[in-house]
């Protein structure tokens, strides 16, 4: 049996679903793949059909938080990969953070680097990916682990450097963890401020193992523009910094959002 399933989160109609699919079928290892939704449609039902997964429904109008903790549960294997819908893994993805996690018996959540996909065309190099390597670096200079909690919540003092659709969650180490319902954009990144708490390690495989793809209909993108991120990120540095270096952190923070323009 498989150790890893990918939860494809399906939302509405996206013409992306197919290629996403078709980068999970061609993994060097075989993974238990699955959809979800809470809005199921005829499109959606018929391309699990093409490609032989199951389809997972749940309670529409419930929020974001709500979807993922469904995603989540419904994985029946030890590592999960909540899988956004848009977005391209790279053949090796379930081999290599299957393999870096299983060194440690104590993994928390593996994730690793990524690539921007913005109408087909990459972008490898731009200030938020620089930003979030550099954070990588000087939080794991050698060893790409963090075991530590205080180390563990300060790499994620400044920003969160973790790609949310990268991460592989440990399900037995993580136990009932349930992502916050009071968040619509950056609750990847409350997440992992709590999991700092939390016993077990962050582990980070750092070659480009996915494409993100950005596009207007993106959850991030229509976040920015209605400007909740920026409340949400701002919620969350209050909650580490002192007030006037939470709106300082907070304001260049925003700098970065430049990668989500179209």
């Amino acid at each position: 049996m498989s150790k890893h399933s990918f939860a494809v989160m399906a939302y509405k109609n996206s013409p992306y679903l197919p290629d996403c699919l078709d980068s999970l079928k061609s993994q060097t290892i075989k993974s238990e793949i699955y959809i979800t939704t809470s809005t199921p449609s005829a499109y959606i039902n018929e391309i699990a059909k093409r490609y032989g997964v199951e389809v997972f429904v749940t309670d529409a109008g419930r929020g974001i938080a709500h979807d993922w903790n469904f995603s989540l549960s419904m994985a029946k294997t030890k590592y999960v990969t909540l899988t956004h819908q848009d977005d391209l893994y790279h053949s090796k993805y379930a081999e290599l953070c299957t393999k870096a996690s299983e060194k440690f018996n104590d993994t928390l959540i593996c994730f690793t680097g990524y690539s921007e996909l913005i109408d087909d065309k990459e972008r490898k190099n731009t200030l938020m990916l620089i930003s979030k390597r550099i954070l990588h670096f000087m939080f794991m200079p050698f060893n790409k682990n963090i075991k530590n909690r205080w180390l563990k919540k300060a790499s994620q003092s400044f920003g969160t450097p973790i790609p949310c659709p990268s991460v592989m969650f440990n399900k037995q180490m993580l136990g009932d963890f349930r992502f916050a319902g009071n968040f619509k954009v950056s609750l990847d990144w409350d997440a992992w401020l709590r999991m700092s708490s939390m016993k077990g390690r962050f582990v980070y495989v750092s070659k480009s193992l996915l494409k993100h793809r950005i596009h207007t209909d993106s959850a991030t993108t229509e976040g920015i523009k209605a400007n909740v991120r920026q409340q949400e990120d701002l919620e969350i540095y209050h909650r580490i910094w002192p007030k006037f270096i939470a709106k300082l952190l907070s304001k260049l923070y925003a700098g970065s959002y430049k990668s989500n323009e179209i």
